[in-house]
């Protein structure tokens, strides 16, 4: 199955070098409008979004802290795990950029902002800081690697405290780095919201600055994407620390660390997922530095505007590695609504819902986590496919992907090994 796959990414390469001719994605980024956003009914929505952001998360928190401190009868590891983790990519390639109306961090910010204009009897500021910021780019690379050393490498990440600790120490980094940058470093800091923000790209939806809802062609999204070095090292990141997820469930990685526990599996872990990152970096790189040779381009530049044709693999990968979890342990979380801290409540007559653990079978897991990976693979091809034909002459385009096309197979094939089990 994984070398059909990886069949499957070399014969799309053929055909779009045959028949994709001419650069398509980018002229269609803008798309067309059909709603806006703006009214009074637009502005309310946005409210009440914002509302469940804040109620939410701090209905999480207020779990993690105080609610029972076992993973199975609490909500905040089901919610923060699964469904926020796990759904939120998927929501984000499907419709676009929904967590930007639901992130309770600008909320908070702009909250207290406007609390602080009014102790001070000063007008608020309008400026939104720290946006284009590098150095902002960058902390929003060490925020989603805590998060994913946190869910990959800690020992103990479904434990309730554990999930409240992390919460609330990241909360703490964002807000008070808004209290002391601007309210827009957050928007510009906070790992997740960048991660999703990048995912959205892909969606054929999307909101643009008057607040209009607009249609595209679904991948075009990704030729809007700016950014530097930190923009490159986020996404290897987050695909590297998929690519260790499924490498911890290989018969090579249980020989390694099977029976260890504590801290020493925390560190072992550690390092595994470190030497995973760097090697997934690595075979990019490689692939970019002789791409750089064949098109006589900068090594540097190039790693830069290609990074972005990596996210459709990192959602493949988030999508083939955890939708059986959100589709068999996130079905907990209709019972959990009505406990939530688990102290034997049944608020909305949920709570001894049973669970279908059923729902899918072991065979469509592993033929959906096929199709994602090599559906993830053409269209990252794809989207490389059009950005070079639209930077170089054909026949130069046309050469400089063959690296390209080498890291992409070798993905699919590491990638539906480790997943497959074989």
């Amino acid at each position: 199955m994984a070398w059909a796959a990886a069949f499957s990414v070399i014969v799309s390469f053929v055909a779009l070098g045959t028949f994709w001719d001419k650069p398509r994605l980018a002229a269609a980024a803008g798309g067309r409008r059909v709603a806006s956003l703006a009214s009074s009914v637009g502005r309310s929505i946005e409210v009440l979004c914002k509302l469940v952001g804040v109620l939410g998360f701090a209905l999480v928190i207020a779990a993690a802290w105080w609610g029972k401190p076992t993973p199975s009868v609490n909500i905040a590891p089901t919610a923060f795990l699964i469904w926020f983790w796990v759904g939120l990519q998927l929501v984000s390639v499907l419709v676009g950029d929904v967590w930007s109306a639901f992130n309770p961090y600008p909320t908070i910010a702009d909250a207290a902002a406007s609390l602080k204009a009014r102790i001070a009897r000063t007008p608020m500021s309008a400026a939104d800081h720290g946006t284009g910021d590098r150095r902002v780019g960058w902390v929003a690379v060490a925020a989603i690697a805590a998060y994913l050393w946190f869910e990959l490498a800690y020992h103990s990440t479904d434990s309730p405290r554990s999930v409240a600790v992390f919460l609330t120490g990241y909360s703490a980094v964002m807000l008070a780095g808004a209290a002391v940058l601007g309210r827009g470093w957050v928007r510009s800091a906070d790992g997740f919201a960048v991660l999703f923000q990048k995912i959205s790209l892909i969606a054929p939806i999307y909101r643009d600055d008057t607040k209009a809802l607009r249609l595209r062609t679904p991948l075009s999204g990704l030729t809007t994407l700016r950014g530097g070095l930190y923009s490159v090292v986020f996404i290897l990141t987050v695909l590297g620390a998929t690519t260790f997820d499924g490498f911890t469930r290989s018969s090579i990685w249980l020989d390694i660390a099977g029976d260890l526990t504590g801290w020493e599996s925390a560190l072992i872990n550690t390092l595994g997922l470190v030497v995973i990152v760097a090697f997934v970096a690595m075979l990019y790189m490689l692939a970019v530095k002789a791409m750089a040779v064949v098109a006589g381009d900068s090594t540097r530049h190039l790693a830069v505007q290609f990074a972005p044709t990596l996210v459709p693999i990192v959602v493949a990968y988030a999508f083939a590695h955890y939708f059986s979890a959100l589709l068999l342990d996130g079905q907990v979380l209709i019972n959990l609504l009505s406990d939530p801290f688990g102290h034997g409540w049944d608020l909305f007559g949920t709570r001894d819902y049973a669970i279908n653990w059923t729902l899918v079978s072991p065979a469509q897991i592993a033929w959906v986590q096929a199709v994602s990976i090599a559906v993830g693979h053409v269209l990252a091809v794809a989207a490389a496919h059009d950005l070079a034909i639209d930077r170089y002459q054909r026949e130069t385009a046309l050469r400089s992907q063959y690296p390209m096309l080498t890291v992409m197979v070798a993905y699919t094939v590491i990638g539906l090994l480790l997943l497959l089990g074989t």
